[in-house]
């Protein structure tokens, strides 16, 4: 049996840029701390990181996250991304480009815990867009989308 080796978080996100910037060059930098509201950035892109250890066809993207990115993204005049790491591998999603169908589309309701601690009995409502495969960006090593 292989030994796994478990990485925490910010190792997770830092191996991530270290893939995107020698595969697609984009120059990407780590944000400051742990409370900025995406992981990593370059002077044309934010990209919130979610990492799953699960593949799920459909992914979820909390509301007020979409909404906190989309806003920040044009306040600093950047695109804003999302991307989903799990068994099957990465899986961007532009939001400025998803915006209109994500604001007209259902919003999913789930009882989950309130931070991401599994054990704690107490849930609340949080509330999700989903995305679709077919809504996937493709980046290209000039950092930008190929549709």
């Amino acid at each position: 049996m292989k030994d796994e080796i478990i990485m925490n978080e910010e190792q997770k996100v830092i191996l991530s840029i270290e893939y995107f910037n020698k595969k697609y060059n984009l120059n990407l930098t780590k944000t400051a701390n742990q409370f900025t509201m995406w992981d990593c950035q370059s002077d044309k892109l934010i990209i919130e990181l979610k990492f799953r250890n699960d593949y799920y066809t459909n992914k979820y993207i909390q509301i007020d996250k979409f909404l906190s990115l989309i806003m920040a993204a044009e306040y600093h005049k950047k695109t804003p991304y999302y991307c989903v790491k799990d068994s099957k591998g990465y899986h961007f999603y532009n939001l400025e480009q998803q915006k209109t169908t994500l604001l007209n589309s259902n919003i999913i309701t789930k009882k989950v815990s309130y931070q991401t601690d599994f054990n704690k009995k107490d849930k609340i409502n949080k509330y999700f867009y989903i995305l679709k495969p077919t809504q996937q960006t493709q980046l290209n090593e000039r950092g930008t989308t190929i549709l």
